[in-house]
C-alpha cells in the first residue's frame, strides 16, 4: 500500500508539472501575442495605411454617386421691345454606364489598401519577431561573454599563484594574460552589437527594450498543417493584391471603354416670348469624331494583360518563399530538439570539470584554454541556432500567413 501511494503521489507531481508547463507556454504565447499586436497596431506607418484605407471606401461611397448632375438655366433676352424668358433643366444619360465602371475601379482599389495594410501588418510583425529574436540572442551571448571574461580572470589569477608556486612556466601565465584579454574584447563586441539590437527594436516599437517578452521556447511542427502550398499562397495578402490588381486593370478598360460611348444630354425648357408661352426640349450629343477613345483602350488593355503577368510572377515568388521557408524553418527545428535532447546539459558540467582539472595539474594550460574555448564556442553557437531558430519561425509564420492568423486572434481576444 505504502508504494503504491508513493507512486500516484510521484505520478501526480509529474503530471502536474507537466500541467504547469503546458499552462505557462500559453500564458507566455499569450503575452508575445499582446505585444505583437500593440507593435503592430501603434506602428506609424500601419496607421498610415489604415488612413489610406479608410480613403479608399470613401472612394467607394463616391463612385457609386451619379456621374452627372442635372443642369439648370435661366435665360432672359430683350430685343426691341419684345422680351422672353426661359427656364429650363438638362441632364446627360450615362449611357457608356460609367458609374459602374468607376464603381468597380473603387472597389479593386479598397481591395488593393486592404491588402496592402494586410502586408505591412505582416512585415512589421515579422521584423519585430526578428529584432525581438535578436535581443534575446544577443543579450544571451553577452551573458556568455560575461561568463567567458569572469572565467578567464579566474584561469589568470590562479596562474599567477600557480607560477608563484613554481608550478606554471612564465609561457602559461602568458596565455592565460592573453586568454583574458580576448575575453574583454569579445565581451566588449557583444555589448555593441546588443546595443545596436536594442536601437533597432526601439524604433520598430517605440518602447522600452526592458517590457519586451520573451521569445517562445515550444515550436510547432511545420508538417502538422495539412493545407497545400497552393491553398497557403492563394490566401496570402500579396497575393490577394496582386488579384486585386488585375480586378483593378479589368475595371479600368471599362472605365476607358465608357469614355467611348456617347452620352446624350437632354435639355427641357419653358417660358414666356411676350404674351406667348414657350417650350422646348433639346438633344444633344458629342460627337466623337477627333477622339474616339480607342487608344485609351488599346492602353488600358495592355496594362491588364502586364497585371495578370505580374500577378503571375508573384505567385510564383510567395511558393518558392513558402517552401524555403518551411524547409529552413523545419531543419532550423530539428538541429535544436537534437541539441536539447543531447548535449545541452553538459557545458555547464564540462567547463567546471575542465577548471578542475587544469587546477590539479592533469591538464597543461594550453590543452584547459583550448578545450574550454572549444566549449564555449559551443554555448555560443547553441546561442545562434536558438536565435536561427526563431529567426525561422517567424519567416515560416509570414510565409504561410499565420502571422495574420495569430494577429486577429489576438485582437478578438481583447474585444
Amino acid at each position: 500500500m505504502k508504494t503504491r501511494f508513493n507512486f500516484k503521489g510521484r505520478l501526480s507531481v509529474i503530471v502536474l508539472s507537466a500541467l504547469l508547463l503546458v499552462m505557462g507556454a500559453q500564458a507566455h504565447a499569450s503575452t508575445l501575442q499582446k505585444w505583437l499586436n500593440n507593435t503592430v497596431e501603434n506602428n506609424p506607418s500601419v496607421l498610415a495605411a489604415s488612413s489610406a484605407l479608410s480613403a479608399a471606401k470613401f472612394n467607394g461611397i463616391a463612385a457609386d454617386q451619379a456621374v452627372y448632375n442635372p443642369e439648370f438655366e435661366i435665360d432672359t433676352e430683350s430685343i426691341e421691345n419684345v422680351s422672353t424668358t426661359t427656364v429650363g433643366i438638362s441632364q446627360t444619360i450615362d449611357w457608356g454606364d460609367e458609374r459602374a465602371a468607376n464603381r468597380a475601379l473603387a472597389n479593386a482599389n479598397k481591395v488593393i489598401a486592404n491588402q496592402s495594410l494586410a502586408m505591412l501588418k505582416r512585415k512589421t510583425a515579422h521584423e519585430a519577431l526578428v529584432a525581438l529574436s535578436q535581443v534575446h540572442t544577443l543579450t544571451a551571448l553577452k551573458h556568455l561573454a560575461v561568463q567567458r571574461l569572469n572565467l578567464m580572470e579566474r584561469f589568470k589569477k590562479t596562474a599567477k599563484e600557480r607560477f608563484a608556486y613554481g608550478d606554471l612556466s612564465t609561457m602559461d601565465v602568458d596565455l592565460a594574460k592573453l586568454s583574458y584579454a580576448q575575453a574583454r574584447f569579445d565581451l566588449a563586441s557583444a555589448s555593441a552589437d546588443l546595443v545596436v539590437a536594442q536601437q533597432t527594436l526601439i524604433v520598430l516599437t517605440g518602447r522600452n527594450v526592458k517590457d519586451t517578452p520573451n521569445m517562445p521556447a515550444v515550436f510547432p511542427s511545420p508538417t502538422k498543417y495539412k493545407q497545400s502550398g497552393e491553398q497557403v499562397v492563394q490566401k496570402l495578402p500579396a497575393m490577394l493584391k496582386a488579384l486585386a490588381a488585375v480586378k483593378l486593370a479589368q475595371a479600368n478598360v471599362k472605365v476607358q471603354a465608357s469614355q467611348g460611348v456617347v452620352n446624350p444630354t437632354i435639355a427641357l425648357r419653358a417660358g414666356r416670348e411676350e404674351s406667348d408661352d414657350v417650350i422646348g426640349l433639346t438633344l444633344s450629343f458629342p460627337l466623337q469624331v477627333r477622339n474616339n477613345y480607342s487608344a485609351q483602350v488599346d492602353s488600358a488593355n495592355e496594362q491588364m494583360i502586364q497585371s495578370e503577368q505580374e500577378a503571375a510572377g508573384v505567385h510564383r515568388q510567395l511558393y518558392s518563399q513558402l517552401e524555403v521557408a518551411k524547409a529552413s524553418y523545419e531543419l532550423s527545428r530539428e538541429a535544436w530538439l537534437f541539441w536539447e535532447a543531447s548535449g545541452a546539459g553538459t557545458l555547464q558540467q564540462q567547463i567546471v570539470l575542465l577548471e578542475r582539472l587544469w587546477k590539479a595539474g592533469e591538464l597543461s594550460t594550453g590543452d584547459s584554454l583550448l578545450q574550454l574555448k572549444q566549449t564555449l564556442e559551443t554555448s555560443g553557437s547553441a546561442i545562434t541556432q536558438r536565435g536561427r531558430l526563431w529567426s525561422d519561425w517567424s519567416e515560416w509564420l509570414r510565409a504561410t500567413g499565420k502571422i495574420e492568423q495569430w494577429l486577429l486572434k489576438t485582437a478578438e481576444d481583447e474585444k
